[in-house]
């Protein structure tokens, strides 16, 4: 998917995301998904202006989806 696609989405900074998912996991943990990446999957986000990072809640659901397959 190319990043500027997230832009027709749900848009959410990364903190918004951390309290969508249930248990509320640190934001410091979605940045890892978005950097690092967990079994091999990365969230995707998109940087705007330089210095706000977001993703949407439909980039979070397909990777939790591709995450517990």
């Amino acid at each position: 998917m190319k990043s500027t696609d997230l832009l027709t989405e749900d848009i959410l900074t990364m903190s918004q995301a951390a309290k969508e998912l249930p248990n509320r996991p640190n934001v410091s943990t979605l940045w890892r998904w978005a950097n690092r990446g967990l079994k091999g999957k990365k969230l995707e986000t998109l940087r705007i202006g330089g210095r706000n990072t977001v993703t949407s809640r439909q980039a979070l659901t397909r990777f939790l989806d591709a995450i517990n397959e």
